[in-house]
């Protein structure tokens, strides 16, 4: 048998995994740190910090390791736009106050949802440190999965997930830092904050053609035995 259609067809679908590859990404698009827990003192009637900007709840800032503040401000320019490419990831949430970070069993701060592809209302992925700050999210069970914020400002219990398609959430800790926000300013202005830092992981999704291509390929193989 001609061995040509043979190396076509796998040229092919090598081709197309390359491109597949270099161009399979999703958007990251917010993040939330529910507050469950002490609606009194300085957090009084805030439930939570977010990327939303311009409503009740304090301001999350996300910066990439290492890089600048993906967003700034308050209002729109807390919101943004961040595409993930296949890999890992690793970011750090600035939030006002280390109350959010606070080292206990039952750590208000350890709840961390994550949205995706332009959806800032549903989180993809919803998830609580374990056992309070141990990063351990190989001991999570489903009584351990985040609260996430509603619309009318109360909280509701959806299905968590560490996973969110394409994207998996790998690891997460909290640490009390310095200063390096304020609550709807991304510039320093008043005593310790809380950090979270998480990666994600994000695979490739084979397209249809090349899968019909390793399909015909495959076909040929066994045709030419």
């Amino acid at each position: 048998m001609n061995k040509r259609p043979l190396l076509l067809l796998l040229s092919g679908a090598l081709c197309l995994a390359g491109l597949q590859s270099a161009s399979a990404v999703t958007s990251f698009v917010g993040v939330s740190v529910p507050w469950i827990q002490g609606q009194t003192g300085a957090l009084a009637g805030q439930t939570d910090a977010d990327t939303v900007g311009g409503n009740a709840g304090w301001n999350a800032y996300v910066r990439p390791i290492g890089g600048s503040f993906l967003n700034s401000g308050n209002g729109a320019s807390t919101r943004f736009s961040y595409e993930l490419a296949p890999g890992s990831h690793t970011f750090e949430v600035l939030l006002q106050s280390p109350s959010w970070a606070d080292n206990s069993s039952a750590n208000p701060g350890s709840y961390l949802n994550l949205y995706f592809d332009d959806d800032r209302v549903n989180p993809g992925i919803s998830a609580k440190l374990a056992g309070g700050n141990t990063g351990d999210l190989l001991a999570l069970t489903s009584g351990d999965l985040a609260l996430t914020l509603n619309d009318a400002g109360g909280m509701s219990a959806p299905s968590g997930s560490l996973e969110a398609g394409l994207v998996t959430l790998s690891s997460l800790s909290m640490s009390v830092v310095g200063d390096q926000v304020r609550a709807f300013d991304s510039f320093p202005g008043d005593g310790a904050d809380s950090m979270v830092v998480f990666t994600v992981d994000v695979i490739p999704e084979p397209s249809s053609s090349l899968l019909a291509l390793l399909g015909l390929g495959l076909f040929f193989r066994r045709r030419r035995r």
